[in-house]
């Protein structure tokens, strides 16, 4: 059985202000999470996730997009990364 791809995904999520704790905190639960960040631009908080393709549909249509307090979604999945940077110490 062919290995299935797990490429990595970047969700930018625009949220009610007054529940973005509890809307973080409630991302933190579901699979695949690798990082999540506040911030503080056009969009309120970036979920960093690599799962299936498949399993980020279900993440996306059936969890975050039906999550209280959460208005809008915005999906970007890195379909060829070319490596990873550290800043120097």
């Amino acid at each position: 059985m062919p290995k299935k791809v797990k490429p990595t995904a970047y969700v930018l999520i625009n949220c009610d202000l007054d529940h973005k704790d509890e809307v973080m905190m409630n991302i933190g639960q579901l699979p695949g999470i690798i990082e999540l960040a506040d911030l503080n631009a056009a969009y309120d908080i970036l979920v960093k996730l690599r799962v299936a393709v498949e399993e980020l549909k279900e993440i996306v249509k059936g969890h975050l997009r039906k999550m209280l307090h959460i208005r809008n979604t915005l999906v970007l999945v890195a379909i060829e990364p070319r490596g990873s940077y550290m800043e120097e110490e």
